[in-house]
């Protein structure tokens, strides 16, 4: 009788070995964080992502949502032809089905009740996450550099205010009940310009 080793092969013990010791991580960001860098991104023309798919989304929902602007004069406005932030969280307080994946919640589209991730990782704060993590895992350089490439990780929470502070307090409520789940279920403190 032939051991595992010689009949399976080595690789196939080095991976099986790999894979019975992974470790399910999960990567976060604050949700109204997520909400301003997916409308700057992706339905504005400054916007890296801002193409053939959402430049028509950013029309269709300044045509749907622009009659809701808190700012009488906003509303007959001539502008740009985009939607405006506030156009952007009517639209997401009023999503019925299903939602896009830059604006989706976590806990649809990471289901973190199913999946038991092992740990968190926090966009904020992100840099330290990694090299904790790194350490207590006991990753080598080598390997630190595959699952965890250089990548510039900012957060900018005076940016993400600016937006929200030009909104009527009650749609940033709606909003944040919206994504409430999400809040707490990754220990994110409720905006201080809702308390």
């Amino acid at each position: 009788m032939e051991d595992e080793e010689s009949f399976m092969g080595k690789s196939y013990i080095h991976q099986r070995n790999m894979y019975s010791k992974r470790h399910e991580v999960i990567t976060v960001r604050n949700p109204f964080d997520r909400i301003v860098s997916a409308y700057v991104s992706k339905l504005t023309p400054a916007g890296a992502g801002f193409n053939q798919v959402y430049a028509p989304m950013s029309r269709r929902i300044k045509e749907q949502y622009k009659h809701l602007r808190h700012d009488i004069q906003d509303r007959n406005e001539a502008d740009d032809d985009v939607a405006t932030f506030e156009d952007f969280v009517n639209f997401l307080v009023d999503i019925k089905g299903p939602r896009e994946i830059h604006w989706q919640f976590y806990h649809e589209l990471c289901r973190p009740c199913q999946s038991h991730y092992d740990y968190i990782i926090k966009f904020e704060t992100m840099r330290d996450d990694i090299e904790f993590l790194s350490n207590y895992l006991n990753i080598s350089e080598e390997h630190r550099k595959i699952f965890f490439p250089q990548m510039q990780y900012r957060s900018q929470p005076n940016k993400v205010d600016q937006y929200f502070e030009k909104i009527p307090r009650n749609l940033v409520l709606n909003l944040y009940n919206a994504y409430k789940k999400d809040f707490v279920l990754f220990d994110y403190d409720r905006p201080y310009y809702l308390n």
